[in-house]
Formats: C-alpha cells, sequence, structure tokens
C-alpha cells in the first residue's frame, strides 16, 4: 500500500513534466512567418469594386518590392494610376496600422517605401514581411482594390514568391530566384 500512492505521485509528476514541455514546443511553432499571404490575390479590406471605366489602362498592383536601389522593384508599383488623378493609395503594416498615404502616387518621391535609404539601400524605418494596400479611385462605391504585398531583401532568408506579380523580372542583385 505504501508503494501505490509513491507510484501514483510519480506518474503525475512525469505527466506534468512532458505535458508542460509539450506546451513549450508549441510557443515555438506559432512564431509567424512575416511573408505570410504576402502576395495572396484575396482582397483585405472587403470585397474588390470595379465600377471603374478603365478604358485608359487596367489597374495592376506588383505585388513585391526588393528595396536595394538597383531599380528592379525598389518601389511599390502600380500600373496605370496616373491614368486617373483622383486616387488615393493607403499602405498597411501587418497590425492594420496605418503607415504611408498617397493622393498622388505618379510621382516617385510620392511611392512607398519611399526615401531616404538606409546604408544598406532599404528604406528607412520599412522591414521585411507582409504589407497590405487600399487603392480607391473617385471613391469606394466607383473603385476599390486591396491586397498584400512583400517587402524583401536579401538579408533575409528566402520566403517563396509563389502567386507574386513581380512587374518585369525578379530583381537580379538577390541571390535566390523566386520559387
Amino acid at each position: 500500500m505504501i508503494r501505490t500512492p509513491n507510484i501514483f505521485l510519480s506518474f503525475i509528476c512525469i505527466s506534468i513534466m512532458i505535458l508542460s514541455c509539450n506546451k513549450d514546443d508549441d510557443k515555438t511553432q506559432e512564431v509567424q512567418d512575416i511573408y505570410e499571404g504576402c502576395c495572396s490575390t484575396e482582397p483585405v479590406f472587403g470585397a474588390n469594386i470595379d465600377n471603374l471605366d478603365q478604358s485608359a489602362g487596367d489597374i495592376e498592383v506588383y505585388t513585391i518590392v526588393t528595396q536595394n536601389g538597383d531599380g528592379f522593384n525598389d518601389m511599390f508599383a502600380i500600373k496605370n494610376i496616373t491614368l486617373y488623378p483622383n486616387h488615393t493609395v493607403t499602405i498597411y503594416n501587418s497590425d492594420n496600422e496605418q503607415i504611408y498615404e498617397s493622393t498622388n502616387y505618379a510621382e516617385d518621391l510620392n511611392r512607398f517605401p519611399g526615401y531616404p535609404q538606409d546604408e544598406n539601400n532599404g528604406a528607412v524605418s520599412i522591414p521585411n514581411g507582409t504589407y497590405k494596400y487600399k487603392i480607391v479611385i473617385e471613391n469606394e462605391e466607383t473603385f476599390r482594390k486591396s491586397g498584400s504585398f512583400c517587402v524583401y531583401t536579401w538579408a533575409d532568408p528566402e520566403p517563396s514568391f509563389v502567386g507574386c506579380n513581380l512587374g518585369s523580372e525578379f530583381d537580379p542583385i538577390i541571390a535566390f530566384p523566386p520559387n
């Protein structure tokens, strides 16, 4: 009889140790990929609305920014946005905090992530990761397009760029091509 409680207590202690170790393992697996969803084609701020006569040119968003100053995908690009002067482009970080807005996205100095750049040619205080955009032309009932895009430099482990719209070609300075 004396041995049974000791065995039972030992069993309980070992079980608690195993369960607590598993909880620690679960916490390390919860680390979020900063590029998760970065080139998703899904709208992030409600359904996209297109009641705009786009006969002047379709609005196309390029979903990767490699901010290293080499002229390839250095800025967040929106094809044909200059054809629609009554527009607003808003950029949000992964916490849905607005970090940028422009009503004149046509000019080089008004593009995200903008300047100045740091010693590694990256935009100052714009870390790698997933960002969200919203484009409104005239008003949200006329044209609204939202989605996500990647900001990436070679200093980060290689993410998957499956589904990203690169515009022209992948940045040749970065060592690894898109998947």
